[in-house]
């Protein structure tokens, strides 16, 4: 009865594993090209699953554009780069570093973030590779 269960176990593992690794991937993302976005903070939400940002950005005709970066979970961004619930609010003016998604969307996974006195956050590790 333990073997049949371990097997069981196993074979759900790996039934669930490509969805998760598809979920985390940047498959979804133009990876070729970053986009720059500069814009005021509107939400930050630093809760599960992922880090959030909106921002309004102000087009030249003085229309408000909406964008949305995001990034990994609070949990590995706390660590690898020392956010925290605020180290955004709104009303911050920012830039937004990061790929768009490729179904055109106001989507960024982030890469980095400037805020308005030149501070550059990296949702990043130690080695400069992402942590999503």
């Amino acid at each position: 009865m333990k073997t049949i269960c371990a097997i069981f176990v196993a074979m759900s593992a790996v039934a669930i594993s490509p969805g998760a690794f598809a979920h985390h991937g940047d498959a979804g993302y133009d990876t070729a090209k970053l986009v720059t976005v500069k814009g005021m903070v509107t939400e930050f939400h630093f809760q599960n699953p992922h880090i959030e940002i909106f921002i309004d950005m102000k087009r030249e005709d003085r229309s408000i554009e909406k964008w949305h970066g995001e990034l990994n979970s609070p949990n590995l961004v706390s660590r690898m780069a020392g956010w925290n619930g605020k180290t955004l609010k709104p009303g911050d003016e920012i830039v937004l570093i990061g790929y768009r998604a490729k179904n055109g969307l106001n989507v960024l996974r982030l890469e980095k973030v400037l805020l308005a006195n030149g501070t550059e956050i990296f949702p990043k590790d130690g080695n400069g590779v992402t942590v999503f």
